[in-house]
């Protein structure tokens, strides 16, 4: 848990100090985050990325307006039309994605679980955690995904949290 916090924490200050797009910025990034971490870091300012190299594999993190969907996320988990990534994060065994798109919380779960099923998903758990926030998961094969879908406030339409896992 407090690797998880150092690296959490790491992230964000390497985001905002690669916000700023210049090259010493990138390398304090870079030394902060290994410092806290332990772990090889690459910072790279111009695609929004920060890329933790470790001994388990790369771990690949993107956000704001430079945050893309990773390039082998499955065609086959739902993502709503017009959405827009916010974050992205990809790991070995792992994708967690944050979307925002038009819509409502209600209309976003029926189309996910119209399209997890036409795909071949089994849904494992939902809840309506309140009329705001609906969580689905899924499992297919050796993978699970849940999505986690709530109202955007102050910025209408839904967010949805995806997290795709593969089970070794």
């Amino acid at each position: 848990m407090r690797t998880f916090i150092h690296i959490s924490g790491a992230v964000c200050v390497a985001i905002v100090l690669a916000a700023c797009g210049k090259s010493p910025g990138e390398k304090m990034a870079e030394a902060a985050i290994e410092a806290g971490t332990g772990q090889k870091a690459e910072v790279d300012a111009d695609k929004g990325a920060v890329t933790f190299k470790t001994d388990k594999g790369d771990m690949k993190v993107t956000s704001g307006d430079q945050a893309t969907l990773p390039a082998n996320f499955p065609k086959d988990v739902y993502l709503p039309a017009g959405y827009k990534v916010g974050s992205a994060m990809e790991m070995p065994g792992a994708m967690v994605v944050d979307v925002e798109a038009p819509g409502t919380v209600t209309d976003t779960f029926a189309a996910a679980v119209t399209k997890m099923k036409s795909e071949g998903w089994t849904q494992r758990v939902a809840m309506q955690q309140t009329p705001q926030s609906q969580v689905v998961v899924y499992e297919k094969a050796n993978r699970d995904a849940t999505l986690s879908i709530s109202e955007n406030p102050g910025k209408g339409g839904v967010r949805i949290g995806v997290q795709v896992t593969t089970r070794q």
